[in-house]
C-alpha cells in the first residue's frame, strides 16, 4: 500500500507548483495585503514572505488541503505582521485607479478620510470590504476564500459598514 507523500521544497515538482499557485494567486493575495498595509510596496513583502516561508519550511496540512484559501489567509497574516512592526503611522499611497473618487479637492479630502477611517479598522474586516466591493466576491466567496462562515461575513460586513459609515461622518473622528 502506497501512501501520498508530501512534497518538500527540494523537490523541482514543489516548486514548479509553487510557481504556478503564485502566478494563479499573486493579484488575489496583492489585493489582500494592500487592503491591510495601505501601500503595494509592503504588499509585495508580505506576499513574497509568504512563498519564502513556504520554500524554506515544511508546508502545513491546511496548505494541502485548500492552497488558495491558505495563501489568502497567509498574506493577510504577513500584511498585518508588517503593519503591526511599524509604530509610527506612515503615509498612505493611494493608487487612484483602484479608488472610484475622483483627484478633485473635495474628493481628495473624502478620499483621505477614506483611506483614515480604513486604517482605524481591523485588517481582517478590511480585507473583506476589499473582497467584496473591489473584487465583487460574494459573501458566500469570502467566507470560501477566508475560511469563515457565511453568516459570521455577512455579520461582519454589517457590522464594518456601520463602523466605517460612524467614522466617515463623525467631523471629530477622523481627520
Amino acid at each position: 500500500m502506497e501512501t501520498a507523500r508530501i512534497p518538500t521544497t527540494k523537490d523541482e515538482t514543489f516548486r514548479q507548483q509553487l510557481d504556478e499557485l503564485y502566478r494563479e494567486n499573486f493579484q488575489l493575495m496583492y489585493r489582500v495585503a494592500k487592503s491591510v498595509t495601505g501601500n503595494r510596496y509592503d504588499a509585495e513583502d508580505a506576499v513574497q514572505n509568504v512563498f519564502v516561508k513556504l520554500i524554506q519550511g515544511q508546508p502545513s496540512s491546511n496548505f494541502q488541503k485548500n492552497p488558495k484559501a491558505y495563501l489568502c489567509k497567509a498574506a493577510m497574516n504577513e500584511a498585518r505582521n508588517i503593519v503591526r512592526s511599524c509604530r509610527l503611522r506612515r503615509e498612505v499611497e493611494a493608487d487612484m485607479s483602484e479608488l472610484d473618487i475622483a483627484a478633485d479637492g473635495d474628493n481628495d479630502k473624502l478620499r483621505e478620510r477614506l483611506i483614515a477611517a480604513l486604517s482605524e479598522l481591523d485588517p481582517h474586516l478590511v480585507a473583506m470590504l476589499t473582497l467584496r466591493f473591489e473584487q465583487g466576491y460574494s459573501c458566500k466567496e469570502i467566507a470560501e476564500e477566508l475560511g469563515r462562515t457565511n453568516l459570521g461575513v455577512r455579520l461582519n460586513l454589517h457590522r464594518v459598514l456601520r463602523k466605517l459609515g460612524k467614522l466617515m461622518s463623525d467631523p471629530g473622528g477622523i481627520q
